[in-house]
């Protein structure tokens, strides 16, 4: 490959000192043709960080360092070297991969540069493998925090009827803990029982098994069964992904092999050294596997819902003889009936406790109002914005004495799928604040982008074109909204925010409704 290609004004008594510097500094050096994508000449750091001799790298796509997984394939590669010979310096962190397979991350500093004559994209790079480490382990306490905290809940509220305990318990394990979480429970007759399944990626349940294929596989799927004999957790972790995938039913195969699942966790469910089921976890893409952390942390979790599993089945035993002795022992009838009104007690908390809107399917005002402090007190201590929408469908009442309460509910039900099609990263809200009032909780963003998103939800909402006749907006259903954006302080509340969003809400419907403005016009 030889030395670096310098441009013609370099001397040949200057090329010797500088290919000396040029392989002596501490960051990697790539240089990029940035037509083809691929490496045209790297320096010493750059040969031993990736673990290729340089003549190797010669005429190396630059997505060949890396995953090959999107956002990390050479089709994103040339995206980036696109942007940066447009003339912007880019900084961007890489998933990378060496020679020997080890994936590693990178900070990349691509800038555009005349070397030799041509025109190359000059790229250093940097080993930040340690600084993700932290990030992720602090992401991950984090997230097992949560995860037992809302375990904790759902057990908290359960009774004989655990069953919707359960299922939250799968979801939260999903989103917290990832990827994909199925929860067996045993049978009198000793089989598996499929009891819960939840996923974490957005139209993954569309590879998943029907709730009756998945229940009748794992009756006759036998691979479980060291783990229910032995109450030892079973962990995997195979990149190429075969090792995971002979551990689940066929029917589970297509979803594996979609999202490269490479890590699986089975976890018995003990109580009193009997093991009742188990709870098994799956990972995928470029994301590290369990550590032992996760593997700790979920063995409590499932040894407390194994007790909850237990108390419940003992109690609906102890109900069925009770009722069998009803006639001939009134004050037993008394005392189930006293404990029955406890646990109905106990479900009403556990089904309050849901975050989620039941006629729009959004987060409702209780997660809202939780997550919107939880954000405050992290873009506070991060010193990063937060941005909040407040969303008003124009003139609903009208509509509602137009269409009739029924056609109104099918109204709010459209702007809740609207919402959830605009706002599809995981840090977003979008949220029913209440009657025809809506909410998105934005964090990490200026009041330019929250700008820019609050548009697409009107331009969104305007396309669907759902007949008003009774609006002075606009013939079809339109939104008002009011856009917040500040950088909170320790003395910031939550009302603050939202007390700056509905000032700006109050403008646009001022103002001609269907259009979003910002708080900053209201100061004006």
């Amino acid at each position: 490959m030889g030395s670096l290609p310098l441009d013609n004004s370099t001397t040949t008594e200057s090329a010797g000192p500088f290919q000396a510097i040029y392989d002596s500094v501490h960051d990697a050096i790539l240089v990029v043709d940035g037509e083809e994508g691929s490496l045209v000449d790297a320096n010493r750091r750059a040969s031993e960080l990736f673990g290729y001799p340089k003549a190797e790298l010669a005429g190396m796509p630059l997505g060949a360092l890396s995953l090959g997984l999107a956002p990390y394939t050479q089709e994103d590669a040339m995206g980036w070297v696109q942007k940066a010979q447009e003339g912007e310096p880019l900084t961007l962190d890489w998933l990378a991969k060496n020679h020997a397979g080890r994936l590693f991350w990178v900070e990349m500093n691509l800038l555009r540069a005349t070397l030799g004559g041509a025109e190359r994209i000059l790229i250093t790079a940097r080993d930040i493998s340690e600084r993700k480490r932290s990030e992720r382990e602090h992401s991950a306490r984090l997230k097992r925090a949560e995860a037992q905290n809302a375990v904790s809940l759902a057990l908290a509220g359960a009774g004989p009827d655990f069953e919707a305990a359960l299922d939250l318990i799968v979801r939260y394990l999903a989103v917290q803990v990832g990827d994909l979480c199925l929860m067996h429970l045993l049978d009198e007759d000793g089989r598996l029982r499929l009891a819960g399944m939840s996923q974490a990626y957005l139209n993954g349940a569309d590879l998943l098994p029907a709730v009756d294929e998945a229940a009748a596989e794992s009756r006759a799927h036998p691979p479980l069964h060291p783990v229910l004999g032995s109450g030892k957790a079973l962990a995997l972790s195979d990149p190429s992904g075969a090792a995971p995938l002979a551990h689940v039913p066929p029917s589970f195969h297509p979803y594996f092999r979609h999202y490269q699942i490479h890590s699986l966790l089975v976890i018995p469910m003990r109580f009193q050294e009997r093991v009742i089921g188990t709870i098994t976890m799956a990972k995928g893409g470029g994301r590290h596997g369990y550590p032992f952390e996760d593997q700790a942390m979920l063995q409590g979790l499932a040894d407390r819902t194994a007790l909850t599993i237990t108390n419940g089945n003992l109690y609906r035993q102890n109900l069925r003889q009770a009722e069998e002795l009803q006639k001939i022992n009134a004050e037993l009838e008394r005392r189930v009936a006293e404990r029955t009104a406890q646990l109905e007690e106990a479900n009403e908390q556990l089904r309050l406790m849901a975050t989620t809107d039941a006629l729009t399917g959004l987060a409702n005002r209780r997660h809202f109002d939780s997550v919107l402090e939880a954000e405050l007190r992290r873009a506070c201590r991060c010193k990063r914005g937060l941005a909040l929408l407040l969303a008003d469908v124009d003139f609903f009442k009208r509509y509602n004495d137009r269409y009739g309460h029924i056609a109104g509910d099918e109204c709010l039900q459209a702007v809740g799928q609207t919402m959830r099609s605009v706002f599809r990263r995981a840090s977003e809200l979008p949220a029913r604040y209440g009657g025809e009032e809506f909410a998105v909780i934005l964090p990490n963003v200026d009041m330019d982008q929250a700008l820019k998103v609050a548009e697409k939800l009107r331009a969104a909402m305007a396309a669907r074109e759902i007949p008003h006749e009774a609006s002075e907006a606009s013939a079809h259903v339109t939104l008002s909204i009011g856009v917040a954006s500040m950088l909170p302080t320790p003395g910031t509340r939550s009302a603050d925010l939202i007390a700056m969003a509905d000032s700006a809400l109050y403008v646009s419907k001022k103002t001609g409704r269907n259009r979003a403005t910002p708080y900053r016009e209201c100061q004006d």
